[in-house]
């Protein structure tokens, strides 16, 4: 029992750091993309499409990297993974042109792609279902964590060895991640044997038949319209409207990380702990509030008022991600977790690599102003709610369809 305990701690923590290193090399971009903007000349458009064409790659690769997962094991897909977005985040560093920044960032997206859907099967595989929300909830501090380091110390070191440097470091700490799990992830599919037991086997094709899993996935493209809107574009928003320099645009930009660390674990304890089975209570309230806290973020005078309304809308949006995030995890057998992963996230990351590009074309277009940028992220919790209120009885259909697949 002792050394069950102490092997699933170890392998937490791997997954921490591996969250925790994915998440900077993907959020320093939005810190970046300053200085790079000024320096291969770009405007509001391409700024976008640069901030976008990352999560092509990385879209696309969700639903193969999670049966990449479930088919070889989750050890092999997560090193292989950092390794290759670990070598195209040191070639970001060597970047050229606009185009060559491009190509870089959307083989950068290809490699970090297959990586959740293996990390959430790893860590399936070693934690029973009605505790996984809340183990995921502090795995997914990583991510925020990550955006919290990538915002402020990534605007220091762009200060004082600049951002191609900064990029290189990036690629040699992820090839020290790889090496760590190469030594310490032993073994890949050793789950508890109770674990193993209550869960039955379910194909990727029975997923796609599900309506609540489209619903699931349709419901995160929306949620995620409005964080990585947020992500991506308040801090151009810091320095061209409320004119602050780089390094206060870095610390303000970090605020809303801990607010969001925050909404995690409430969220992962709320769905564990005090509503179980009524995950849809996150889901609708969370995207409400947060549809307020943006109106009022872009709608008030104060610079400490807009910060205010941009921190309490990144509680409720990942308040909200865990209500989304609880049914899979709880009902799924961790045997296609990484292909039920990749495909939710795919809604998810579909929304990253549209909402950038489309905010940078409406700023443009509406000759600077942030306005009815800022006013799209509202549209995209509102269909998130929409997709909370029309799950209905979610258990019913996806256990139904877990049934139907154990007997074909």
């Amino acid at each position: 029992m002792n050394a069950r305990l102490s092997r699933q701690k170890g392998i937490i923590v791997l997954l921490f750091l591996g969250w925790f290193i994915s998440s900077i090399d993907r959020m320093f971009i939005n810190i970046a993309i300053l200085p790079i903007g000024k320096e291969l000349e770009m405007d509001a458009a391409t700024f976008g499409i640069v901030l976008s064409i990352f999560y092509l790659g990385y879209t696309l690769m969700q639903i193969p990297g999670g049966l990449i997962a479930d088919r070889y094991g989750s050890k092999m897909a997560i090193i292989v993974t950092i390794l290759v977005f670990s070598l195209f985040a040191g070639l970001s560093g060597v970047a050229w042109s606009v185009t060559s920044l491009l190509v870089i960032r959307f083989f950068f997206g290809l490699g970090e792609g297959a990586f959740p859907g293996a990390a959430t099967k790893l860590m399936s595989e070693n934690v029973s279902p009605e505790k996984r929300s809340s183990t995921q909830s502090v795995l997914l501090v990583a991510i925020v964590l990550g955006g919290f380091v990538a915002s402020i110390a990534g605007a220091y070191f762009i200060t004082q060895i600049g951002w191609r440097n900064v990029y290189i470091c990036l690629g040699i700490f992820g090839g020290i991640t790889a090496l760590l799990y190469m030594l310490f992830l032993r073994s890949d599919k050793t789950g508890p044997i109770e674990i193993n037991q209550q869960e039955g086997k379910v194909s990727f094709v029975s997923l796609l038949k599900s309506p609540s899993m489209w619903k699931i996935m349709v419901a995160l493209f929306g949620l995620y319209t409005a964080i990585w809107g947020l992500t991506s574009w308040v801090p151009s928003y810091l320095m061209n409207v409320r004119k602050l320099n780089l390094l206060d645009t870095g610390i303000y930009s970090s605020l809303p990380a801990i607010a969001g660390m925050i909404g995690y674990l409430v969220g992962g304890w709320l769905v564990d702990k005090v509503l179980v089975n009524r995950e849809r209570l996150l889901i609708i309230y969370g995207n409400l509030l947060s549809a307020i806290c943006i109106f009022g973020m872009f709608n008030v005078e104060s610079l400490t008022m807009t910060i205010l309304f941009q921190n309490m809308a990144a509680f409720f949006l990942q308040i909200a991600y865990m209500g989304i995030l609880a049914v899979p995890l709880r009902l799924l057998p961790s045997t296609i977790m990484g292909s039920a992963f990749g495909m939710i996230n795919t809604g998810a990351n579909l929304a990253a690599f549209i909402t950038p590009a489309v905010m940078g074309a409406l700023i443009q277009l509406f000759n600077g102003s942030y306005y009815i940028a800022f006013s799209y992220l509202i549209v995209g919790t509102i269909l998130s709610l929409i997709m909370g209120l029309l799950l209905g009885n979610v258990r019913n259909d996806i256990v139904q369809n877990h049934a139907g697949s154990k007997t074909a």
